[in-house]
Formats: structure tokens, C-alpha cells, sequence
């Protein structure tokens, strides 16, 4: 039973607002494109896996896509995790194409697609440190010990594994997506004693939904972007120009002549993924451009967003307006591009 739904990828959102409000002719724009589409392909690839999870019996299993937890200042994220009465399974799900070869003694991965060569990072090692940061969470919430397992699934059918000769290991830790319903009951079998009992795998269930945050992994600064670099105001949604006026009560576009009321609370949510999770009246005022303090106040006031601070300095949390919710394909590829 699904218990957390697929978020959409905060990364590909963060990226999407850089890609509203950088200049066409920056020189990193290739490179926010580039990771603009490989993370529309990953998320495509984790929605890929979801009829096999659907085969799996309801009442065995509590399903959570997109689990992202903060422990000892690190974040760590797991695209799907699975708790059962005897096991925790963790799931890192990858979608490439063409041949792949796991190298057990260097720990890398390496790609052969359309001739072309590419190498990574081995997912095995990646999914057993999410293993391990997730048994050291778990430690202090005081839960009997459970079984820990974890698997690399590739969820593109078409795709060809490859192993060295003698490799006896990798074939237990890396499956086809195809194969989950029946490597979850081999599973079964191996870790076949009841740990938790039902209100145990509810009362975890509700921890982690509760410690889960979604957050950005890219930075500005990774991608060489300024932040003086990205066009501040608000976007018209018809024209999609900046910025956008604030006439009245309602914002007004000076490029095609568009009214909007709401047009300040898209560019809040690009505020908050590029900038902070909070903001002041007085960096709300410089970033919408509005000279009013008195109009600002009553734009952030009406938003019913909560806030920190006292009445001096007050600042209002931004994370909520973040819709994480998992939007159609057209959505995934469609973006507010100028």
C-alpha cells in the first residue's frame, strides 16, 4: 500500500526557476538544460517501477516514494522504501539505456549506449550508504532491530546487465524492474521472522513522513550562477516577461499589457527554491520590487504564511507554497521558458 506518493524533484524545480530568470546567452544555461533533462529522465524512470510495486500485497507492504532525510547535517534520499513485518528494503532506481557493466573491483559503472561510452559512480555503493544512513537513523528512535536490504533497480526493460566473470554478487544486489514482485518474496523468505508488529510499522511510517523534506541538492554555486545574475520580479505568465508592476491591487505587465492578482506568489516559490526558505518584508520589497512597506505587508499577510522572528523582524516561511506533488508528463516537460 502506498503510504507517501513520488514527489516531483525539488532539483528539477530549483532548476526550472534558474531556467525562468538566467539570461538565454549565460554560459551556464547548456549546463542547466543538460540536468534539466537528465532529471526528468530519472523521475520518469522511478514512475516506471510503479506497476510492479502494484502487484505486491497491499497488506505486507507500506510503500514511500521519495523519502529525503536530514541526519548528522547531511541529507540523504531514497527513491522508494519499502517496510514489511521482517524487512526494510531500499530501492535506488535508475533508468539508462542500452549496456551497463557493474565493476565490482573499482566500484564503478559504466555505460555503453549508441557508442558512446560514459562512466559512474556505482549505484551499489550509493544505495548501501543510504542502507547505512538509514540504520543509524533509525537507532534512535528506538525500534526492535529489523533486517536492512537494499537494490539497484533499473527500470528500463531494454537495458543489458553486465558483470565480470565470477561475479556472484552483483545479480543479488541489481534487478530489473520486472523482477521486484518476485525478488521481494525471495526476500520474504530469507527474512521470514516478524519484527514489527502493525502499530510499529504505522508509528515508523509516521516518523519518517514527518522527518521527510524535500530540498535541493544543486546550488547556485555549483552551476557558476551569481545570484546578482537572476532577473528578480515577478513573471508574466502570458508573455513571460520581468518584471512584472504592482498597480492596485493586482500586478500588471508593461510588455503585453496582462493582469494578474496572484502573480507575486509563483515568484515567492522561485524565492524560496534559489534564495531562502524565508523572507523579511524588507528582501520581499527588493525582490518584488515594490517601494511600500505597507503594501508588501498586506501581500504577505494575505498569503496566511507562518512566521518566525518578533514584530521587528519578522520574517515569513516560504517552504509550503512548494508543491511537491507529482504533476503530469506535461507539466514534467512543459516550463515557464522565456
Amino acid at each position: 500500500m502506498i503510504v507517501k506518493d513520488r514527489d516531483f524533484p525539488v532539483n528539477l524545480l530549483f532548476l526550472q526557476a534558474i531556467e525562468r530568470r538566467l539570461e538565454e546567452n549565460h554560459p551556464s544555461m547548456p549546463r542547466v538544460k543538460e540536468l534539466m533533462a537528465k532529471q526528468i529522465k530519472g523521475y520518469k524512470g522511478e514512475t516506471a517501477i510503479d506497476y510492479p510495486l502494484s502487484i505486491l500485497p497491499d497488506q505486507d507492504y507500506q510503500i514511500l516514494h521519495s523519502v529525503s532525510i536530514q541526519y548528522q547535517n547531511q541529507n540523504f534520499h531514497i527513491d522508494t522504501l519499502l517496510l514489511t513485518n521482517n524487512f526494510i528494503a531500499l530501492l535506488e532506481v535508475k533508468n539508462m539505456g542500452g549496456t551497463i557493466h557493474f565493476d565490482r573491483k573499482f566500484n564503478q559503472l559504466t555505460q555503453t549506449y549508441m557508442g558512446n561510452v560514459k562512466y559512474y559512480q556505482c549505484p551499489i555503493i550509493q544505495v548501501s550508504n543510504q542502507e547505512r544512513l538509514l540504520k543509524q537513523w533509525l537507532e534512535q528512535f528506538n525500534f526492535p532491530t529489523i533486517p536492512l536490504t537494499s537494490f539497484v533497480v533499473i527500470s528500463n526493460p531494454s537495458c543489458m546487465i553486465q558483470v565480470d566473470p565470477g561475479d556472484k554478487s552483483t545479480n543479488q544486489k541489481v534487478i530489473h524492474g520486472h523482477f521486484l514482485p518476485t525478488k521481494m518474496e525471495q526476500q520474504q523468505a530469507i527474512s521470514n521472522k516478524q519484527i514489527l508488529s502493525a502499530k510499529e510499522i504505522q508509528k515508523l511510517t509516521r516518523i519518517i513522513i514527518k522527518h521527510h523534506k524535500g530540498k535541493a541538492t544543486l546550488t547556485l554555486k555549483q552551476l557558476n550562477i551569481n545570484p546578482i545574475e537572476l532577473l528578480l520580479g515577478a513573471q508574466c505568465s502570458t508573455c513571460l516577461a520581468f518584471p512584472m508592476k504592482r498597480t492596485h491591487s493586482y500586478w500588471y505587465c508593461l510588455k503585453c499589457n496582462h493582469k494578474s492578482k496572484n502573480a507575486h506568489i509563483p515568484a515567492l516559490k522561485d524565492y524560496c527554491l534559489l534564495f531562502s526558505e524565508t523572507i523579511s518584508n524588507k528582501e520581499a520589497r527588493e525582490y518584488l520590487r515594490i517601494p511600500s512597506t505597507n503594501v508588501m505587508k498586506r501581500i504577505l499577510t494575505s498569503m496566511e504564511l507562518q512566521t518566525i522572528g518578533n514584530t521587528r523582524s519578522i520574517n515569513y516561511i516560504l517552504y509550503p507554497l512548494i508543491n511537491l506533488t507529482s504533476p503530469s508528463n506535461h507539466d514534467i516537460i512543459i516550463s515557464n521558458s522565456r
